[in-house]
C-alpha cells in the first residue's frame, strides 16, 4: 500500500512542478529570442497545467513560472 501512495505522491509532484518548470523555461527561451521554442514549451505547459486537478492552480503555476522566467535577469557569460 505504501508503494501506491509513493507513486501517487510522485505523480502529483510532477503534475504540479512541471507547469512551473515549463513556464520558467518558456520565459527564458522567449527572452533569449527563441520564440518558437517558447511557444512550444508554453503549449505543453498549458496542457500539463490543465491536467492538474484544481485547474486554476495548474494554470496559475504556469503563469508564475512564465513570469519568473521572463523577469529574472540573465547573468553575462563571463561573470
Amino acid at each position: 500500500m505504501t508503494s501506491f501512495a509513493f507513486a501517487a505522491f510522485l505523480l502529483l509532484l510532477v503534475l504540479f512542478a512541471l507547469p512551473l518548470l515549463l513556464g520558467f523555461l518558456s520565459g527564458r527561451a522567449y527572452r533569449a529570442g527563441r520564440g518558437r521554442v517558447a511557444f512550444g514549451l508554453l503549449l505543453f505547459g498549458g496542457f500539463v497545467g490543465l491536467l492538474a486537478r484544481p485547474r486554476p492552480l495548474g494554470l496559475l503555476l504556469l503563469a508564475l513560472g512564465l513570469t519568473w522566467g521572463y523577469a529574472v535577469p540573465r547573468r553575462p557569460r563571463g561573470a
